[in-house]
């Protein structure tokens, strides 16, 4: 027994000593030298101790529509009016609602980046990018028609 409350009272005594003299309870502990001379290099590899969420890259802002036109959808729109003869060729589309806005060739046209390409005489194309399932880019193309005329009809 009195080897027992002696090693109690050693031990008592050295984590006092440490706990006094934080100084003395720095040990070097000698790391097992295998001799394959191998070093970890940390350079381009993530800290394992940083949380995954802050190594996610910022998604893209999404741009507001920066006119009238790029609010609507290209589907939302109707042809009304194409004056071809002139430099550039110009057309009149109009909302449900009745407003009317005129376009050129390179104007901006549809929330997706739509731009109108061409006019001709009794058409306008639409030119715009959507984005697949998969994430694949496709260009696609929107004619906008006049309707018939009521001569066209009636004969």
């Amino acid at each position: 027994m009195k080897s027992r409350a002696s090693s109690v009272v050693v031990a008592l005594a050295v984590a006092t000593t440490l706990l006094a003299h934080p100084a003395r309870a720095q040990v070097e502990v000698p790391l097992p030298d295998d001799g394959s001379g191998y070093e970890y290099d940390a350079t381009g590899k993530r800290d394992p101790f940083r949380p995954l969420f802050l190594l996610r890259r910022p998604a893209a802002q999404t741009v507001q529509p920066m006119t009238p036109l790029q609010r609507y959808e290209i589907g939302q729109l109707r042809l009304v009016g194409v004056v071809y003869n002139l430099a550039p060729p110009r057309a009149m589309v109009e909302d449900s609602s009745g407003l009317g806005f005129i376009v050129t060739p390179g104007t901006p046209i549809g929330p997706n980046g739509g731009v109108v390409t061409a006019i001709r005489p009794r058409q306008v194309v639409v030119e715009e990018w959507q984005t697949d399932v998969i994430g694949e880019k496709h260009r696609k193309q929107h004619v906008l028609e006049l309707p018939p005329d009521e001569v066209e009809l009636q004969q």
